[in-house]
């Protein structure tokens, strides 16, 4: 039997994080990625990186052929997400159907909504209004299908937002990138509302664990993070690791509209702002018990290692 994990999307923010857990582990991993050249700027050197699409039904086919375990952590542009995604999962489901292999999908809590309770326990209703959380909704709900019906070994973490190497989106590069530059770092919603973060690399042994355990298949797993932060601190230990003094605005959703910016990007914007408007705590009780020698990064330490890498690999953002 196959000891071999895959790596699907293994050059984006988590992808990355899980090849180099992997590799730190020294278990064999398979890195699928599209652009090599930025593969290799952020996996380890010794990554075993294979040029694959997941658009592709037989391209998966072919670099998932031997997994023991998937990693399904493709992502791609905000305006492609509803006519894309689907279709790389489908892909990515065959080929575990086709393999054997268990699947691991790292989820977020856009399928939620506003939070009813908090903090959120994973049995929160699943009451998205938007796009975003109704399309991860009906994915997990065709994932978790397929393991009632035996198709596949499927386990589902749920993550707040991540920072960390290689978190380069709209949220989090700008705030590090203004902490190494000393200007003032814009923040979504309200600079006062506690909001759960994780640290990609907490992010990425969570899914390793997970995926080793065969008694986590079958369920949602909440993992929180070392606790919630406001944008405030979060921005405050930024610019304390940088040496610089920390400057914010909160930005709402009057200021994004007004901005003239292409659609798509103002949509992602202003979903940013409103789940950033309200508390955002997730209930890790369950992990926390299943798994109780995991420790979490604790936040000061987490965002001083987050930005020694933006001041090392700024030239990846541009």
């Amino acid at each position: 039997m196959s000891q071999t994990d895959v790596v699907m999307g293994a050059a984006g923010a988590l992808g990355s994080a899980i090849v180099r857990k992997l590799t730190a582990d020294e278990k064999p991993v398979r890195a699928v990625v599209r652009d090599v050249e930025r593969a290799r700027r952020v996996l380890p050197p010794s990554a075993d990186i294979v040029v694959g699409d997941a658009a592709g039904a037989e391209n998966v086919r072919l670099v998932c052929r031997d997994a023991a375990v998937i990693y399904h952590c493709v992502n791609v542009p905000y305006q492609h997400r509803a006519a894309v995604m689907p279709g790389i999962t489908d892909n990515i489901l065959a080929a575990a159907r086709e393999s054997g292999a268990r699947l691991v999908f790292p989820g977020n809590v856009s399928g939620y909504g506003p939070f009813r309770t908090v903090p959120a326990t994973e049995d929160h209703p699943l009451a998205a209004t938007s796009k975003k959380g109704q399309l991860r909704n009906a994915i997990e709900r065709k994932l978790m299908d397929a393991y009632l019906m035996g198709d596949a070994k499927v386990v589902i973490p749920r993550f707040p937002d991540f920072y960390g190497p290689n978190v380069i989106n709209k949220l989090m590069a700008p705030v590090f990138e203004a902490a190494l530059a000393g200007k003032t770092a814009s923040w979504p919603g309200s600079l006062d509302v506690p909001h759960d973060l994780i640290y990609v690399e907490d992010a990425s042994a969570a899914c390793c664990l997970l995926g080793a355990t065969d008694s986590a298949y079958g369920q949602v797993w909440h993992v929180p993070g070392a606790g919630p932060l406001t944008g405030k601190q979060l921005i405050d230990m930024a610019f304390y690791a940088a040496g610089t003094e920390p400057k914010a605005r909160a930005r709402g959703r009057g200021f994004f509209l007004l901005r003239g910016i292409n659609p798509p990007a103002v949509r992602e914007l202003l979903e940013l702002a409103q789940d950033f408007a309200k508390p955002l705590v997730m209930d890790g009780a369950k992990f926390a018990a299943a798994f109780p020698t995991f420790q979490y990064t604790s936040h000061e330490e987490a965002i001083s290692q987050t930005g020694h890498w933006f001041g090392q690999h700024l030239s990846i953002r541009r």
